[in-house]
């Protein structure tokens, strides 16, 4: 009874704002044998916006994959199948491949492992027609500049023809200047990957945990098109004041992208998350839920031990599990 309650209640805000906002008459439908990507094609950044090949503004809903380094636990996850059933049964439109970078088990020691694992995933959402975000996962990516270039010239060579690929440059700087630290990395590893792959949408991070998407508005980067700015929130930390200051970013003329995302943990009840998922709507704005794993922490979708392989009944999912998927598997597009 209280699951049931709680579908309405998150539907229930959906479903008002789909009437104000989608008409029927104008909105796709994707049939079995068309992908999102079918409809949708290339993301572009307008304005404040991020708009389709249609030039319509849209927001997709979807699941975060875990840090990928090895021995985690969430590298079990990396799995085609895992991809193939969060679109089947989750109506997952978008994932992320979280590629841990300076941290033990990450790709500073062990890179064939995990850039595979993050090739498994953009593959699998290739094939089912998703679109995927290639995380480069550090909170220190600034120190690893060219190791950043050079990764992201190759996933641009492989995966530059592709509308499916999103890339997300810097998961979550620390408390560091944005003009002085965040945004020259930045240009350098987006000046790599425009030399290859011309026009896919870039993502980069900002400040505290990417928290100061109003530094980024503030000194945006220009010369360059198709820059989104990451937004990430935590319910239990991040509130009114959160979607204040991102709402002062969007008057301000930069798009934003929720490319992770965590509830309250350990409920199934969050009025908080409706808030910022009416946010998400209202803005379109697409957002990944952290994370696949079946780690013993208040995010993780998975009870422990459940299969590497999808196929996930309900007594499978932790409560943010069954919270996150009521959003995702309801998400108008």
């Amino acid at each position: 009874m209280i699951l049931r309650s709680m579908v309405l209640i998150i539907y229930s805000f959906i479903n008002i704002s789909c009437k104000e906002k989608n008409d029927p008459e104008t909105t796709p439908l994707i049939s079995q044998d068309t992908t999102v990507v079918d409809v949708h094609g290339l993301l572009q950044v307008n304005g404040n916006s991020i708009v389709d090949k249609n030039g319509d503004a849209v927001s997709f809903a979807g699941n975060s994959f875990f840090w990928s380094n090895d021995n985690w636990g969430g590298e079990r996850y990396y799995e085609p199948e895992v991809v193939s059933w969060l679109k089947k049964d989750w109506n997952t439109t978008i994932v992320r491949a979280a590629m841990g970078v300076e941290d033990p088990g990450g790709y500073l020691d062990n890179k064939t492992a995990n850039k595979n694992r993050v090739k498994t995933i953009v593959d699998a959402a290739i094939d089912e027609g998703l679109y995927v975000i290639i995380d480069w996962h550090s909170h220190h990516a600034e120190d690893n500049t060219n190791e950043a270039v050079l990764f992201f010239q190759e996933m641009a060579e492989l995966y530059g023809e592709h509308d499916n690929v999103i890339y997300e440059l810097y998961n979550e700087p620390l408390d560091i200047s944005w003009s002085n630290i965040i945004k020259p990395y930045a240009i350098s590893v987006i000046t790599a990957i425009r030399a290859i792959d011309p026009d896919n949408l870039i993502v980069v991070g900002t400040p505290e945990w990417s928290q100061r998407v109003d530094l980024a508005a503030a000194d945006p980067i220009t010369g360059f098109s198709n820059i989104a700015y990451t937004l990430h929130f935590y319910t239990i930390y991040h509130q009114q004041w959160l979607r204040d200051r991102a709402n002062a970013a969007l008057d301000d003329g930069i798009a934003l992208f929720v490319t992770e995302w965590g509830s309250i943990g350990y409920s199934l009840v969050d009025p908080e998350a409706n808030k910022w998922m009416t946010w998400c709507f209202d803005n379109k704005i697409s957002h990944c839920n952290w994370a696949v794993n079946d780690k013993e922490e208040e995010w993780s979708i998975l009870i422990p031990g459940a299969s590497t392989s999808g196929g996930w009944g309900n007594d499978d999912l932790t409560d943010a599990g069954k919270l996150a998927k009521n959003i995702i598997m309801n998400w108008p597009e």
